[in-house]
């Protein structure tokens, strides 16, 4: 059963808009509720102290099919709070063994914006790991429809790389990052194109019902068109 949750607060005006990386693997019975976000620091006036926060259910049908529905909201030139798009999504396993798993992920979003297209996102999601490590990789191809629509499929990568039970159980640290190249047919020099990366570390706690997850992180960016510094959070709550 899902539990619908409300919206507080804030925004966000660069393109990766909800900087998560997502695991290919999917538990039957699965349902949480989530929020997670980030909050820039940046030497331009237009783009400091922007946030974005992302408010999402899920949950797993079957052993291989999850579903997820996402709120978006952000900041925009003629506001300070607007919700941006919703997002609905599927996440279907097509491999699941010991060491390594991969799933497909589609989601259509309505954007809220009325001089912009809805989009559709496709992604590819990879892990690798052991007793120690997890790998994680998403390949994502978006692009806006319409004919408010404004360029051709994009292509981003993301990776998570974390060292499992650090110092003490159920605490992980490593290395993530996310990259926009801009345009399939033409993708951006690399000077336009978006690179953020940083560290980020996990931990979570069990409780009688639910269980709670906790991540932070900090992103810092490689290029001029990349955000200087970007501070994460995620916080979820697994029934």
């Amino acid at each position: 059963m899902f539990r619908i949750f409300f919206l507080t607060i804030l925004f966000s005006n660069y393109s990766f808009a909800h900087h998560k990386i997502y695991s290919p693997r999917v538990e039957e019975g699965r349902q949480s509720l989530e929020w997670r976000g980030h909050f820039n620091h940046d030497d331009r006036v237009e783009y400091n102290k922007s946030h974005h926060h992302v408010f999402e259910t899920e949950y797993s049908w079957t052993g291989y099919w999850q579903s997820e529905l996402e709120f978006h909201v952000s900041d925009k030139s003629d506001t300070p709070l607007d919700w941006e798009k919703t997002e609905f999504q599927n996440q279907l396993q097509i491999f699941d063994y010991e060491n390594f798993a991969g799933a497909v992920y589609f989601s259509y979003n309505f954007v809220s914006e009325a001089a912009k297209g809805d989009e559709i996102e496709y992604k590819y999601l990879n892990e690798m790991s052991n007793d120690k490590l997890v790998f994680i990789t998403n390949f994502i191809f978006e692009k806006e429809l319409g004919n408010k629509s404004s360029n051709s499929t994009t292509f981003d990568l993301s990776n998570q790389l974390m060292l499992k039970n650090i110092v003490f159980q159920d605490f992980d640290v490593g290395v993530f990052g996310f990259s926009e190249f801009g345009e399939i047919s033409n993708f951006n020099t690399f000077s336009l194109q978006e690179h953020l990366y940083g560290f980020q570390f996990e931990t979570e706690i069990d409780f009688t019902d639910f269980e709670y997850e906790l991540s932070l992180g900090y992103l810092h960016g490689l290029t001029d068109a990349s955000t200087n510094h970007m501070f994460l959070w995620n916080m979820e709550l697994e029934f």
